[in-house]
């Protein structure tokens, strides 16, 4: 190899550390800039200790609930280390932060832990048919329209008071045994009563556990007419006057007088729209109203959420403090600011009271108190700090409301609001200012309206399609439209109405209120008669949601450009959700009411009547909402007289069977790779044969049941054999899990 000569001119290369450097240092600047708003991920790691609890398959044990009570205690010394405890070592951030997230995971996990022992109440084990007697504490509508009613202060006749639930709901009968029904008033009827239901699918919505945490531990249907309480079981005794179950009787009465007061100024739908904004009863709410605002997307104005809680608060802050300004002495003499803070927090307070309090609405309270306590102690009150506050304080007080779908819409709108709102506060150009011309400000005013829509419809429309399986096409030009309405026009006249109330004077407001609550429904038709109004979605994957939801927090939170990732994320989510989950190939209703198997041209079900409530939900999960009897004319399963029959992908057949069961019936279906479900078949009548045999014990331990091929490893169509799975059987060691009833309800 030849020499290579040295050049004495050429110095050699020399590596520099300084690039290194750089990158080292900008990265510390950005971490240094992002830890202020580290303490925002507090509701995230709370609501991941929750979630780990829910997903359990059976309830943990005491010392592991222990151990994360104690955790977030033991964990506050270790961070207090070199800061107020002499002679010890400050930890360094990274772990500090890390065994925060620790603790408040364990915080999340055991608040949940310990509500769903707190909330525990009596639980109907089996269907029944008898007298109840309770007073009215709601009055709704069930899906097909018929009024239902809750009662609390249960007493039912041939159960002891350790038996008895703390709150059982009953659909009453309609037509000729219709009755008028009042709130607090005490009533009896003979009805037929069961245990909240399961999932009418394998990882569906579990209504048992969301019954739970209501103390609801009955429902069912009534059978004979509404009559006044009896005599000789109401009590008799003088109650104390101040005690609370008194005082929250005396303000359920008062919610029945105002709403009996609304629907009589105003007796149509209009009456009924105000009585469910004012007084939380939607009793009067037709069903054709309710679908209207639903497929319009503006279902939201009916229910009392965090806007109608702003808006009151706005209305009473802002009114509280013209009033303090009409009279100069005190004005210079008071923060009116915050004496108007906190009159508009009493004035919350007491729409809370008056609207029912429903978790909903609890939850809109926390969330405005937390902006009117930001006031009166000179902080921001739009800020993401008040919000994870006010999220913080949900999530210990009612864990379960982080599986719930408004808590989920209701704070993805709302951080998505005050992230906007924050974007825009640090852009000068997206501001007016003192000499911005007047078309520049309408500019901006109307730009903001419809950001603000566009961003909380962005924002909500994952979650509503995920809970729902329905997007609103239009959901956006008739939010434009109604919201002002309703900002503008609706909410003043209705809380002047409030004011006006005890001297008499509410009659006008709420004839106007009226008039704005007629132009909301009239955009409500308008927009839902518009074609392709509404747009069906299947039922995501499992971790679609979830990921979405750590992009938008992601994308909120942090301040810098380390926020961007959140939109990767984002992404991602939405790549494995377009194509869709995999459905249950073959589903059976609870009981073995129906069965549905999905082919070429959707599922197709085995009847065109009963078992709706399931049919339904298995159709809307499929993202394909057609009716009943659409389903039940489709191609795919053998309907015969007290029999069905459909053929799995693989080969093997599933046969319902319906009726009484013989073992003659049985033995003429159980044939080599067949399931045969028998609901009711007789005791003892097994099917002699190769057949899988799901008789009416089986049934009732499994709940609904789906059926898929299961192939073997020789992976051709007719190999293996097939998974069956049931819904009861995930919660079956869970506090909420109790057996099905024995009969479908009427609902």
């Amino acid at each position: 190899m030849p020499d290579v000569p040295h050049n004495p001119s050429v110095a050699p290369a020399r590596w520099s550390a300084a690039p290194l450097r750089r990158a080292a240092d900008a990265w510390a600047g950005l971490v240094e800039r992002e830890r202020r708003r580290a303490p925002l991920w507090a509701p995230a790691f709370l609501g991941l200790g929750i979630w780990i609890y829910f997903s359990l398959l059976a309830e943990p044990d005491g010392w592991a609930v222990a151990a994360c009570v104690a955790l977030p205690a033991a964990i506050v010394p270790i961070l207090m280390m070199g800061r107020r405890i002499p002679g010890t070592t400050a930890l360094p951030p990274i772990a500090a932060a890390l065994l925060v997230a620790v603790g408040l995971v364990a915080a999340g996990f055991a608040s949940a832990s310990l509500r769903a022992g707190v909330v525990a109440a009596p639980v109907l084990a089996e269907r029944i048919d008898a007298t109840v007697q309770g007073r009215v504490a709601e009055i709704t509508r069930s899906h097909t329209d018929r009024r239902r009613v809750e009662l609390r202060d249960v007493v039912i006749y041939g159960l002891s008071p350790g038996e008895t639930p703390r709150r059982v709901r009953v659909t009453l009968l309609e037509g000729a045994f219709a009755r008028k029904v009042s709130l607090g008033e005490r009533i009896e009827v003979f009805a037929q009563l069961g245990p909240p239901e399961g999932p009418v699918e394998p990882g569906g919505f579990d209504f048992r556990r969301h019954a739970w945490f209501e103390s609801l531990g009955a429902i069912g249907f009534a059978r004979g007419p509404l009559v006044a309480a009896h005599p000789d079981v109401v009590e008799t005794a003088a109650p104390d006057p101040w005690s609370l179950a008194q005082v929250a009787l005396a303000v359920e009465r008062l919610r029945g007088r105002l709403t009996d007061g609304i629907l009589a100024a105003l007796p149509n739908r209009e009456g009924a729209f105000a009585a469910a904004i004012l007084t939380g009863s939607r009793e009067e709410v037709r069903g054709d109203e309710m679908q209207a605002l639903r497929d319009s997307n503006l279902a939201h104005l009916l229910a009392i959420s965090g806007l109608h809680m702003g808006l009151l608060a706005a209305i009473a802050f802002w009114s509280a403090r013209f009033l303090l300004a009409c009279w100069p002495w005190l004005a210079v003499r008071v923060p009116t600011k915050k004496v108007a803070a906190g009159a508009a927090l009493a004035a919350a307070a007491g729409y809370l009271a008056l609207s029912g309090a429903s978790v909903a609405t609890q939850r809109a309270f926390v969330m405005a108190a937390a902006a009117l306590i930001a006031i009166m102690v000179d902080r921001p009150a739009i800020s993401l700090r008040a919000l994870a506050a006010a999220a913080v304080a949900i999530l210990l007080i009612r864990p379960e409301s982080l599986m719930d779908a408004g808590f989920q819409m209701s704070f993805a709108a709302t951080a998505a609001l005050v992230g906007a709102w924050e974007f825009a506060r640090d852009r000068r150009w997206l501001r007016p200012s003192h000499e911005s011309g007047r078309g520049r400000r309408i500019l901006l005013w109307a730009g903001g309206l419809l950001l603000t829509s566009l961003v909380a419809g962005a924002a909500t429309a994952p979650f509503a399609a995920a809970h729902f399986n329905r997007m609103t096409t239009w959901g956006l030009p008739a939010n434009l439209l109604a919201a002002p309405v309703m900002a503008f026009w609706v909410a003043p006249m209705g809380a002047l109405s409030a004011a006006l109330a005890p001297l008499g004077l509410h009659q006008w407001p709420l004839t106007a209120m009226g008039w704005g609550v007629g132009v909301i429904l009239d955009i409500a038709q308008v927009f839902a008669g518009l074609p392709l109004a509404v747009r069906p979605v299947s039922s995501p994957p499992p971790v679609a949601l979830p990921l979405l939801a750590l992009g938008g927090l992601w994308l909120v939170i942090w301040a810098s450009r380390l926020r961007l990732a959140g939109l990767a994320a984002m992404l991602a989510a939405a790549a494995i959700w377009i194509p869709g989950g995999e459905r249950p190939e073959l589903l059976i209703a609870p009981r073995a009411a129906a069965m549905g198997v999905l082919g070429e041209q959707g599922r197709a079900v085995d009847r065109a009547r009963g078992a709706g409530y399931a049919i339904e939900t298995w159709l809307a999960n499929d993202g394909d909402p057609v009716e009943q009897a659409v389903a039940a004319g489709r191609p795919g399963i053998d309907r015969q007289p007290r029999r069905a029959e459909a053929a799995l992908a693989n080969g093997w057949r599933v046969v319902l069977l319906g009726g009484i069961v013989t073992p003659e019936r049985l033995q003429e279906d159980c044939a080599a790779r067949t399931v045969v479900l028998a609901y009711s078949a007789r005791p003892g009548a097994g099917a002699p044969g190769p057949c899988v045999t799901l008789d009416g014990d089986a049934l009732r331990g499994l709940g609904a049941v789906s059926i898929e091929p299961d192939d073997g490893p020789e992976g051709g169509p007719d190999s293996g054999g097939v998974r069956i799975r049931g819904s009861l059987s995930d919660a079956r060691l869970r506090l909420w899990g109790r057996a099905d009833p024995q009969r479908d309800p009427v609902d």
